[in-house]
């Protein structure tokens, strides 16, 4: 792999506070960003960490290594190919099936996967949760893909894979082999939970098979705009009478942010409590969400995550789908995301602390909690924007974008005067 120097002068760089696993004795302005003097030693490890000796910025500003914390890389790249004209969810669901009547090859499945997975390296990505369509006639190719992946990938993206299909669906035997087929691929159950007559229903059935295989659950809840937290009322309500061991993620969340506040509190402050942890995925549900052809929305779709935050409820930002049928945006990039998030949900907190809802938080969630902040001698891991401001940078006014790997430059983006 072809590599380019680092810049040779790292010592004024505006580090976020999200970066540093102990901001004690650093002085960050109101975006909260701090002068970093920054050194390397010559195995590409992190030398030295600490306050600027000068008050005078440099040019460059530095990110922690990032996180995709929830995408679906096995349907990535369909939009041309599986077009949905409706631009809706159900118009999205009929443009796969269509797709997959045509037969999904391994070839098809391993080239966009593995896109996919490129495009999340060179803008910076070190850990990625991928959901799986997982319906009892859809396990391959895509699993048997993922499974290569991993392998492929490993000290480069750390992967996870999710088990994703209709909450319905894990009834009988086709939810004994998912929860076979997640123990053997170190994978978390992910159902599709749908505000039905049937929701409490699957709602057991996602706990009682997560919890006899040992699995982590990472579900899709209340991607409406019709409910007000049903899917989250009910799981909530379950684990008040039955405690689940493993960790609970729930992606998605929409309907919350359309409960009166008080209910919104309430209900996070009860997430908060059972100990579950949330991704929002902004793009998507901005693309998605109270969409009636021919005219405006009115509801943004995304779900209540300055509550939540205040619940004390850990919440990513996720980009979800990549150019596919159900969202025609997407690039693999959670700096782009944070951009949209922070926009979106109008997140109040400063930006270089909001950096860790891609970075740190969400690695956190993703149980590899020592991802997404820089230490003493591990591998100096990076992204470089060379850009006078911090919201200019993620407004694409920047001159250079550097993707930095054990202090190797391994992607560059920007001015090539």
């Amino acid at each position: 792999m072809k590599t380019l120097p680092l810049p040779a002068d790292l010592s004024a760089v505006r580090i976020p506070r999200a970066a540093i696993p102990d901001p004690g004795g650093w002085t960050f302005d109101g975006d909260g960003f701090a002068l970093a003097e920054l050194a390397l030693d010559g195995g590409g490890r992190w030398r030295n960490i600490a306050p600027a000796a000068t008050n005078q910025a440099g040019e460059w500003i530095a990110l922690p290594p990032l996180v995709e914390p929830h995408t679906h890389i096995d349907k990535a790249f369909l939009r041309a190919r599986a077009p949905n004209p409706e631009h809706d969810f159900e118009g999205a669901r009929r443009a796969i099936e269509r797709d997959r009547a045509g037969g999904w090859t391994l070839e098809d499945a391993m080239a966009r996967m593995e896109r996919a997975l490129e495009l999340a390296w060179r803008r910076g990505v070190m850990l990625l949760r991928t959901h799986i369509d997982s319906q009892p006639d859809r396990l391959e190719p895509c699993w048997q893909v993922y499974a290569e992946l991993r392998r492929r990938w490993q000290g480069r993206i750390t992967l996870q894979a999710v088990a994703s299909l209709g909450g319905g669906k894990l009834a009988g035997e086709h939810g004994e082999r998912l929860g076979r087929l997640c123990r053997e691929h170190g994978a978390l159950l992910g159902p599709v939970l749908y505000a039905d007559a049937d929701l409490r229903a699957n709602v057991a059935r996602m706990f009682e098979l997560a919890q006899r295989f040992g699995l982590d659950i990472d579900a899709h809840v209340d991607e409406n705009n019709h409910g007000h937290g049903d899917g989250l009322r009910t799981i909530l309500d379950h684990l008040a009478h039955a405690p689940f061991d493993g960790r609970i993620t729930l992606s998605h969340l929409c309907s919350l942010s359309r409960c009166e506040p008080q209910e919104i509190e309430l209900l996070a402050r009860r997430a908060g409590e059972a100990g579950l942890a949330v991704i929002a995925l902004p793009v998507a549900n901005l693309h998605l969400q109270d969409r009636d052809r021919g005219n405006t929305p009115y509801w943004r779709g995304v779900t209540a995550i300055n509550a939540l935050a205040r619940a004390d409820v850990d919440v990513a930002l996720g980009g979800d789908n990549s150019q596919d049928m159900f969202v025609p945006w997407g690039a693999l990039d959670p700096l782009a995301v944070l951009r949209d998030g922070m926009l979106a949900a109008h997140l109040d907190e400063p930006l270089g602390d909001a950096v860790a809802r891609v970075s740190a938080i969400a690695a956190r969630i993703l149980g590899e909690g020592t991802i997404g902040q820089w230490r003493i001698g591990e591998p100096a891991d990076l992204t470089l924007l060379r850009a006078a401001d911090p919201f200019g940078a993620l407004s694409g006014d920047f001159e250079e974008r550097l993707t930095v790997r054990g202090g190797k430059v391994i992607a560059r983006l920007g001015w090539e005067g």
